[in-house]
């Protein structure tokens, strides 16, 4: 499988708590202090533009329709660079195309999944210059981490999630520097939004804290934590598929060495099965791994109509690794 371990080593976007002053690579203060474009084109070519590509967006369980959505926004922002919403849209595309059907097609798509992350950043950085123009002052001119982070409010959640969800996927991909250097800034900004908006994107703050306390702190991480925090995420929004498949590969892989085999569940602390009870037929990390992976499988690509998308992406990233249990799993 194409790259395997960069889903695992998610987690690695942050390997320290934050520190005081802000310090963001080279790239993101490029991308993020970068001036707004000045318009090319005329107003109502944007509007029809943008109309196309909220009808691509509408439709991008077809990859080719969202390939074509992107290309339209594109355009419109030429025309209309202050369009924030279809900045915001444009990053959702740009991200199911990079880290679904790019990712999903192997090493020949590689440079494209890199360039889409890159591209996913920009626009996202853009549009925070609008929603944010504070926000944007105090990070281009190194601000201690806590006025950036009291500087983030509801206007700024969309563009900055997802900078960040795009920066970090870059990063594994292109340079773990680049994620190093990041991290703080990342960690912070999802401990804001878990107290501006908790449930924000299916409940998507928890689902990073428990990414997070995978590999934290490093290297051990907390596995106690990270469990309440991926269970949180799935109990706030059980229908959403990429909190199992993430749970599987990154907590359940990494604490079957920190869990008993006789263990009840896959759980730091869990009550161990009587002595002299026979022998669990697998490991319980293993059965949470195949009992979470199996969950996205049968589940319904339809449940949350409006993500139908990308319910079936991750219905294929988890039948890929259900085929390479073994890998993770290996039988004695």
């Amino acid at each position: 499988m194409f790259k395997k371990q960069l889903w695992v080593m998610v987690g690695l976007v942050t390997l320290a708590v934050p520190l005081p002053a802000l310090a963001i690579s080279k790239m993101a203060s490029n991308l993020l202090c970068a001036d707004l474009a000045e318009p090319v084109g005329r107003p109502d070519e944007a509007k029809t533009l943008a109309a196309t590509g909220d009808a691509a967006f509408l439709a991008r369980q077809d990859s080719v329709r969202a390939r074509a959505g992107i290309e339209a926004y594109e355009k419109a922002l030429q025309a209309d660079p202050k369009d924030t919403a279809a900045r915001v849209k444009l990053s959702r595309l740009l991200y199911l195309v990079a880290d679904g059907y790019d990712r999903l097609q192997g090493e020949a798509k590689e440079a494209d999944m890199i360039a889409g992350f890159e591209r996913g950043m920009a626009h996202s950085a853009a549009a925070l210059a609008v929603t944010s123009p504070t926000l944007k002052k105090k990070i281009c001119s190194g601000a201690p981490m806590a006025e950036v982070v009291a500087a983030i409010d509801d206007r700024a959640i969309e563009p900055i999630y997802w900078f960040c969800t795009h920066m970090g996927k870059y990063g594994l991909a292109k340079d773990l520097l680049e994620v190093l250097s990041n991290k703080d800034l990342i960690f912070a900004v999802m401990g804001k939004l878990q107290s501006l908006k908790p449930d924000y994107y299916f409940f998507a703050p928890d689902r990073y804290l428990g990414g997070y306390y995978t590999k934290v702190p490093f290297p051990e991480g907390d596995l106690a934590r990270s469990f309440v925090h991926f269970s949180a995420s799935i109990k706030g929004a059980p229908l959403y598929l990429p909190t199992y498949t993430l749970m599987a590969e990154m907590y359940a892989v990494r604490a079957a060495n920190k869990v008993d085999v006789r263990a009840t569940k896959c759980a730091i602390g869990a009550k161990k099965i009587a002595d002299d009870a026979p022998a669990p037929a697998m490991h319980p990390c293993r059965s949470l791994f195949e009992s979470l992976l199996n969950t996205v499988k049968n589940a319904k690509a339809d449940a949350i109509p409006e993500m139908q998308a990308e319910a079936l992406v991750e219905k294929r990233k988890a039948e890929a690794l259900l085929k390479d249990v073994e890998t993770f799993f290996p039988t004695p």
